[in-house]
């Protein structure tokens, strides 16, 4: 399944002896009480507001990361632990999602089980690939691999449905680019001496598990298997280009699919998926072209292992110690810098979640979620609406006539707050305790895949949600043109149910700002009130818009972030405008609620506008190891949150006036220089 989400969402720190965290919510109210007195808010913002915070969170050895959406999730998975194991120690009437969620955990838990089973569970499976016929004409191959798609994973490419972005009432069919084992496609060519270790590893690891599953000459055929994806990842769009929607969006009908891309047999690929979409949306066109061709060009051997290994890969988690360890090793700890592996029952929650998140998620809101958070959140939003459309009509940029389309858009956009209204039916799900873990994700997988691909054709169900409600994230949808807060998001220090106004608007206000924000991003911006790809735009305003992104893409291109390893501007570029955006629109909307109550009280000594800016840096407080922010660079569209706060902050006027920041701080960047979009 491709959707098109645009998420919310860090730098190991001095430990001076002025550092104190001291910033508690006991009361209802932030407190920021000490700070590193040892420099200028306008040397190091980041480190002058968190240095307690960064002191008193050294990173866990389970963990890249260690920041405030971690601490947060942290407490979520304690409360989800309490669920789980209730439903585990309880007899749950059979088919209900508790029997389900406590079985599964159950299961997830008995690592002796599955150390004991080994591969047995799946050997049908590793059969099934080791008797494939790898003729990409043949009919066989394609429902063998439409068979490993719907139950494992997704090499060579990946199906499902998405929302047709010219059609965005309508669900159509989409191709996309997949298959590689490396995070990014980036990796296959990094020379760097970081970077060829890196391939080292992985070159290890893939080896691992083909010993794992008895295989010899393990190491001549990884690196077979390695060249063969290095190739694949050649065809591929970085991950910039993919942030086109119009480069990514190209519809045929099923017969010209079948015309453009004759080799495979695509009639037996869908027969057993069980759909024929009319319309199918492919990605990256010049994977496609390549993808095939490469395929036929390749020995069976090297396939029949690139997908054994494939599909071990992305079992590992579910298997024996011994295939958990050997992906363990180098994902987390090579990549990651992870030091130690997670406890069990967080492995084991990960695994419940990965699978029947939203039947827990249903068990979570029960429970923790109030309906005064909700209305307050609410409330929030509708502010931030007004204050995002004041902003559009002061805007000196762009035109009346593009300003009336803007202000349409933002007032067509959709708000969930909490969790669904209407829960997905899980009834057809089934976890049977006499299988073994693995066997049941498959089922469950299935259960998913087959879900997806039966919304091909059909209205988009304008009530779904794509993340769980016990999330410690947000959303903005494109293509439903709506903006999403699940419950786990709306607690401290994002969001203070009695805190004081100021904190609220500088944290989770920024955070629906952003959100809201994305609507008109480099990419957002494509998309109408509808949540069609339309240009909506003048010729000149959007020219406008262009010259302001590409000053914030060089202001970002320009930070290093460790060693000579820059961050990446261009991949980042919508996650940057949304939090300046954020920034704006949440103070108007502070401001706004200041000329309703007339004064808004100092608390600790602290104006309001110093509050909303350390409530700001503290969501993006957090301490990193060197290996996460050298991925980070590479994989993730968000920058690094020391810079979400030092890079950010000097674009605003009342920076400077809150904390007296001077021409001789580092932050200060003169005012004709200072960046303004949204």
């Amino acid at each position: 399944m491709v959707k098109r989400m645009l998420l919310m969402g860090c730098v190991s720190s001095l430990l001076l002896s002025s550092c104190g965290d001291k910033c508690g919510s006991a009361d209802g109210v932030a407190h920021f009480n000490e700070f590193d007195t040892t420099m200028a808010p306008g040397a190091d913002f980041f480190q002058y507001a968190n240095c307690g915070w960064l002191q008193s969170h050294p990173i866990p050895g389970e963990k890249s990361r260690y920041n405030t959406f971690d601490v947060l999730n942290d407490e979520n998975l304690e409360r989800l632990k309490g669920i789980v194991e209730t439903s585990m120690q309880r007899k749950s009437k059979a088919g209900s999602n508790a029997q389900k969620i406590g079985d599964y955990y159950a299961l997830a838990m008995d690592t002796l089980r599955r150390d004991r089973e080994g591969i047995q569970p799946i050997q049908p499976i590793i059969d099934q690939i080791k008797s494939m016929r790898f003729d990409v004409k043949d009919s066989a191959f394609a429902a063998d691999l439409a068979y490993i798609h719907m139950h494992l994973g997704n090499p060579f490419f990946a199906f499902g449905s998405t929302p047709d972005s010219k059609n965005s009432t309508m669900n159509i069919a989409i191709l996309w680019q997949d298959g590689i084992g490396l995070p990014n496609r980036d990796y296959y060519f990094d020379e760097s001496e970081k970077g060829k270790e890196i391939i080292q590893g992985y070159k290890k690891m893939v080896a691992g598990f083909l010993l794992l599953l008895g295989e010899e000459n393990c190491e001549q055929r990884a690196e077979e298997i390695y060249n063969f994806e290095k190739k694949m990842a050649e065809a591929m769009n970085t991950k910039v280009q993919n942030r086109d929607p119009q480069a990514t969006y190209n519809k045929v009908s099923c017969d010209e699919l079948k015309n453009k891309y004759p080799d495979f047999n695509w009639d037996a690929y869908f027969a057993e998926i069980s759909v024929v979409p009319a319309e199918i949306n492919v990605g990256q066109p010049r994977f496609f072209d390549n993808i095939f061709a490469l395929i036929s060009k390749t020995s069976a051997s090297t396939l029949r292992d690139y997908m054994m290994v494939n599909c071990v890969n992305h079992l590992s988690s579910y298997l024996s110690s011994e295939f958990m360890m050997n992906h363990f090793d180098f994902y987390s700890k090579q990549l990651s810098g992870v030091e130690e592996i997670k406890p069990l029952w967080k492995r084991s929650l990960d695994m419940v979640q990965s699978r029947l998140g939203q039947p827990l998620g249903q068990l979570f809101v029960e429970k923790y979620f109030t309906s005064s958070a909700k209305s307050r959140m609410e409330v929030l939003i509708e502010n931030l609406r007004t204050a995002f459309g004041q902003r559009i009509e002061q805007l000196s940029w762009m035109s009346d006539s593009t300003k009336c389309s803007a202000k349409d858009k933002l007032s067509a956009i959709t708000v969930k707050v909490g969790y669904p209204d209407k829960w997905e039916d899980y009834s057809e799900a089934k976890v049977d305790p006499s299988l073994s873990l693995v066997e049941n994700y498959i089922n469950l997988t299935y259960f998913d895949a087959l879900r997806d691909v039966r919304e091909i054709g059909q209205p988009v169900d304008l009530d779904k949600w794509y993340m769980t409600p016990q999330t410690v994230n947000a959303y903005y949808n494109p293509s439903a043109n709506e903006i999403v807060f699940p419950a786990g998001i709306l607690q401290p220090p994002f969001f203070y149910a009695e805190g004081d106004d100021a904190v609220n608007y500088g944290a989770i206000g920024v955070v629906i700002g952003h959100e809201m924000t994305h609507g008109f991003d480099d990419q957002g911006r494509q998309f109408d009130k509808t949540g069609n790809l339309a240009d909506w735009w003048t010729e000149s305003d959007a020219a406008a818009f262009k010259q302001a992104a590409e000053k914030m893409e060089n202001r970002f291109s320009n930070v290093v972030v460790i060693d000579d390893i820059k961050c990446n501007g261009a991949l980042t570029l919508g996650e940057n405008i949304a939090d300046l955006g954020g920034l704006n629109i949440a103070h108007q909307a502070f401001l706004n609620t200041l000329k309703d109550n007339q004064i808004d009280p100092m608390v600790d000594g602290q104006s309001f506008d110093q509050r909303f800016l350390f409530a700001y840096a503290r969501i993006w407080a957090g301490n990193y190891r060197e290996e996460y922010l050298r991925q980070q660079v590479i994989t993730d569209p968000h920058a690094n949150g020391k810079y979400r706060v030092n890079v950010q902050l000097p674009m605003l006027d009342f920076f400077y006036e809150a904390f007296g920041v001077a021409e001789s701080d580092s932050m200060y960047v003169r005012p004709e220089e200072r960046i303004v979009i949204w």
